[in-house]
């Protein structure tokens, strides 16, 4: 468990005997994890404790014994995914390769593989931004919890201040460049079967293919134009 989750999720002592720490530990993950999919699907306010011990089956007693508020289960879903993310994108920003377009390219590959094979993430990150409050809330902030994927958009914007200083990125605000990156992958990893079907009318499209169309379309909006033409060069060969 992280100090992160630590932090959000303070155990209170309920009546009879606790669970021993590998068990407990694994009800833990899976009520974050079912609370996460309801948090997906329905944001803050369809995260309800009843829905959750039925779909956990568990009671609410238990449930108030590892997470006594719906701030702290938030928390707890959020950080169990910003852990996820952390740990996958140590190496997206650093070389090799040496080049920052190409890191460019695997960092945009990385991100469609993490949120195509599975929705709920790209979601919980959509419904996340609009509820973000609840993601530190104050009450968790004064008690010393830290914010979740704050060393991931470290990482991030520093990735993109040395590619613009490099003169490989369009000199544009690093935050603004990350919300666009997020949003591309986000739409295409969480538009439904049916709805591409519908309205795209590409459902014969491999995610290979898309993946290959959002590292082109991202390239032609975060790379210079000088850069860009310098790396289709490259390749080439």
């Amino acid at each position: 468990m992280s100090p992160r989750a630590r932090g959000g999720a303070a155990l209170r002592r309920g009546p009879g005997r606790p669970p021993g720490p590998s068990q407990a530990a694994e009800v833990r993950a899976r009520i974050v994890a079912e609370a996460g999919r309801l948090y997906a699907t329905g944001g803050y306010a369809g995260l309800s404790f009843g829905t959750l011990a039925q779909r956990t089956d568990v009671t609410k007693a238990t449930l108030f014994h590892y997470f006594p508020t719906k701030d702290a289960l938030v928390y707890a879903v959020f950080d169990a995914l910003g852990a996820q993310i952390e740990a996958r994108a140590l190496g997206w920003f650093d070389a090799p390769p040496r080049s920052f377009a190409a890191r460019l390219d695997r960092l945009v590959i990385e991100l469609v593989e993490l949120f195509g094979r599975d929705p709920v993430p790209a979601r919980l990150v959509c419904h996340g931004f609009l509820g973000v409050e609840h993601i530190v809330p104050p009450t968790l902030a004064r008690a010393g919890a830290p914010p979740v994927f704050v060393e991931l958009m470290r990482r991030f914007v520093a990735f993109l201040e040395q590619g613009i200083a490099a003169k490989e990125f369009r000199p544009d605000r690093p935050l603004g460049t990350i919300m666009s990156i997020g949003g591309v992958v986000l739409y295409e990893c969480m538009m439904p079967a049916e709805s591409r079907r519908r309205y795209a009318g590409d459902e014969t499209v491999t995610m290979e293919e898309r993946t290959k169309e959002m590292v082109a379309f991202i390239r032609r909006g975060v790379l210079r134009p000088d850069a860009r033409r310098l790396y289709a060069k490259r390749s080439a060969r």
